[in-house]
C-alpha cells in the first residue's frame, strides 16, 4: 500500500508565480500524485476483493488517509464509510459482506470472475480466462496463490493492472503503455463495469459500496486517459 500522507502538505501551498521550468516540474508533480493515488487504490481494491478483510487491512485504510484522497481527488463522498468504520462491528460486517458478495453461500452476489460474464453458460475457466493467463505469462506476471483461483478474479486483475502501471510509470515507453492499454481493453473493461454495478447494488456495507464506486471511477479514469475503446463482448450475466 503506497503512503499518501505527504500529499496533504502539498495541497496547502500558497499561490506564487512560476517560471516555465517550474510549471513543467509542477505538472510532473501532479502526475506523480495521480499515479500514487491510482496505484494505492488498485492495491487496496485487490486486497478487499480477493481476501477476507482483517484488522490490519482496516488499519491501512486509516493510516494511508486514502478516504480523504478519494473524496478530494475523485469527488466521491466517503462520509458514510467513515461513520461505518467507526463502529465496533465494522470488521464483522465487512467479513460477512465479503462472503456474500464474492464467495457466496450459493451464488456470489457480485461475481468476481470475468468468464462468468463473458461465457454463455456463466462458467469458470473459459476461453477468456485462458486468454488472460496467456497474456500474463507473456508479460512475465505470475501470482503465487495459496489456493487455486481462476486468474480472471477481479482482485487479481486489479493487482496485475497495478503491476503493469508501475512498469509503465518507471519505463515511460510505448511498449509498456501498449501493455496497459491491451490489458484494459481486452481483459478488464469488457466486463468490469457490470461487476461494479452488481457490487454497488448488492453490498450491505458502506465500505464495499464505496469500493464499487472507486473501482468504476478508477477504470473510467484510465480509459479516458488513453481514450480507449474496449473490445466489444456480449455479457451473459
Amino acid at each position: 500500500m503506497l503512503a499518501l500522507h505527504s500529499l496533504n502538505e502539498e495541497s496547502n501551498c500558497g499561490k506564487h508565480t512560476m517560471s516555465s521550468e517550474q510549471l513543467i516540474n509542477h505538472k510532473d508533480e501532479i502526475q506523480a500524485i495521480d499515479d500514487d493515488l491510482i496505484l494505492a487504490s488498485l492495491n487496496l481494491l485487490y486486497r478487499f476483493f480477493y481476501f477476507e478483510p482483517e484488522d490490519s487491512l482496516l488499519l491501512k485504510v486509516e493510516e494511508s488517509h486514502i478516504l480523504h484522497f478519494w473524496q478530494a481527488e475523485m469527488g466521491i463522498s466517503t462520509l458514510e464509510t467513515e461513520i461505518f468504520l467507526s463502529q465496533a462491528s465494522a470488521l464483522e460486517q465487512l467479513q460477512s459482506d465479503h462472503l456474500s458478495l464474492f464467495v457466496g453461500i450459493g451464488m456470489p452476489k457480485a461475481m468476481p470472475w470475468g468468464s462468468v460474464y463473458l461465457s454463455e453458460d456463466n462458467l469458470l475457466l473459459q476461453k477468456s480466462t485462458y486468454a488472460l493467463a496467456g497474456f500474463l505469462e507473456d508479460k512475465h506476471l505470475r501470482f503465487q496463490l495459496d489456493e487455486k483461483q481462476p486468474l480472471d478474479h477481479i482482485g487479481l486483475c486489479l493487482s496485475a493492472l497495478a503491476s503493469l502501471l508501475e512498469r509503465h510509470i518507471r519505463a515511460k515507453d510505448a511498449s509498456s503503455e501498449r501493455c496497459v492499454c491491451e490489458f484494459l481493453c481486452v481483459h478488464i473493461l469488457p466486463w468490469s463495469f457490470r461487476f461494479t454495478e452488481l457490487l454497488t447494488k448488492n453490498a450491505e456495507t458502506a465500505l464495499y459500496r464505496l469500493l464499487g464506486k472507486i473501482t468504476l471511477h478508477t477504470l473510467t479514469q484510465l480509459q479516458a486517459k488513453w481514450q480507449l475503446t474496449p473490445v466489444q463482448r456480449q455479457l451473459y450475466y
